[in-house]
């Protein structure tokens, strides 16, 4: 249990990676975000993949069964592919009733 919410936790890590890669270097031209603004953008985007963690962990914690798992894993990529901009997985949903 702890592993899994430490792989989590790495793997959310290793997409911050290129977020904060893509800024270094030269400003590029017509660039309209200053530093604070990026800045905040960023911590934005943490404090979202982190509140999504604990709603993960307390999935994950709260599940009695199997079922109980794949729901949880269902709604992680849901929530995964919309902040990714892609929306659910193939537009469908995940089934219902568990």
């Amino acid at each position: 249990m702890k592993r899994t919410f430490i792989a989590a936790a790495v793997l959310s890590l290793a997409f911050a990676v290129p977020v904060f890669a893509a800024d270094y270097g030269q400003p590029q031209q017509g660039q309209t975000m200053n530093f604070d603004q990026k800045k905040a953008e960023i911590l934005k985007m943490i404090d979202a993949r982190a509140a999504g963690l604990q709603d993960d962990r307390a999935c994950v914690q709260a599940a009695k069964t199997l079922d109980d798992l794949k729901v949880c894993r269902d709604n992680r990529d849901k929530v995964m592919a919309e902040m990714k901009g892609r929306g659910p997985s193939g537009g469908q949903t995940p089934p219902q009733g568990h």
